[in-house]
């Protein structure tokens, strides 16, 4: 068995001014560079399929080599939407001799302080219940609105939980539950939301709120801190 893992890294960024934020710096650093390392040094994943910007894939081979990255198996083009860029990384693990019992680990390259501990949480998961989410409880009260901003309910906040990544799940699973949203036209929100789409139960791995997706300017600015406090020193 074989643990794939997809790191989406071709996003649009428009929260960050349109730039490519897999370049911008974290104490001198490209977030990429923070993501791909984690997965590089996790002894569970065997190999990375990174999943690039075209215009700028250059840019990418250029990191992976500056860095030394040697699980990188596969660089290639994303897609128009995130989906579609997954299934990009799918189809190239599927070209690579991917069995369907092998495990694919789909994070985003904008989640660069996701520790090792969660990604094995999530893959012993998998190898159990077939698909699992790093996740964490939601903190605030959340309303349901109607399209005139009017609250018109409060759901439980002990059964709402915000996803994050990896997203980990089997790869016949996977590739299944793919197709068929690309048959019926519909994208979902997140990885997994295709998995509950064909009727697979997905469970959920507590992970530190820590591990969050990078989008805004003061998400930065957050990052850092982290990266200060677990003794990462500025590259600069």
């Amino acid at each position: 068995m074989t643990n794939w893992a997809i790191i989406a890294a071709a996003g649009r960024s428009e929260r960050l001014g349109g730039k490519n934020k897999m370049f911008v710096p974290l104490l001198g650093r490209p977030i990429l560079s923070y993501t791909i390392d984690i997965f590089e040094k996790c002894k569970s994943v065997d190999k990375i399929i990174l999943v690039a910007v075209e215009k700028e894939i250059e840019k990418y081979k250029d990191l992976v080599k500056s860095f030394k990255f040697k699980k990188i198996a596969s660089i290639i083009i994303g897609g128009k939407e995130r989906q579609d860029s997954v299934f990009n990384g799918l189809k190239e693990i599927e070209r690579l001799g991917a069995k369907k019992e092998d495990i694919v680990i789909i994070h985003n390259g904008a989640n660069p302080l996701v520790q090792e501990k969660e990604i094995n949480g999530c893959i012993d998961t998998a190898k159990e219940t077939n698909a699992s989410v790093a996740a964490v409880p939601v903190k605030d009260t959340i309303k349901i609105v109607d399209r005139d901003l009017f609250a018109i309910s409060t759901p439980d906040r002990k059964t709402l939980w915000a996803m994050q990544t990896p997203q980990v799940i089997k790869f016949g699973i996977a590739m299944r539950a793919f197709q068929k949203a690309f048959e019926n036209k519909f994208y979902g929100t997140d990885d997994v939301q295709l998995i509950e789409r064909i009727r697979h139960m997905v469970k959920i791995v507590h992970c530190s709120y820590e591990n969050f997706k990078i989008t805004t300017p003061e998400d930065v600015v957050f990052a850092e801190r982290i990266l200060e406090k677990r003794g990462i020193k500025n590259a600069n």
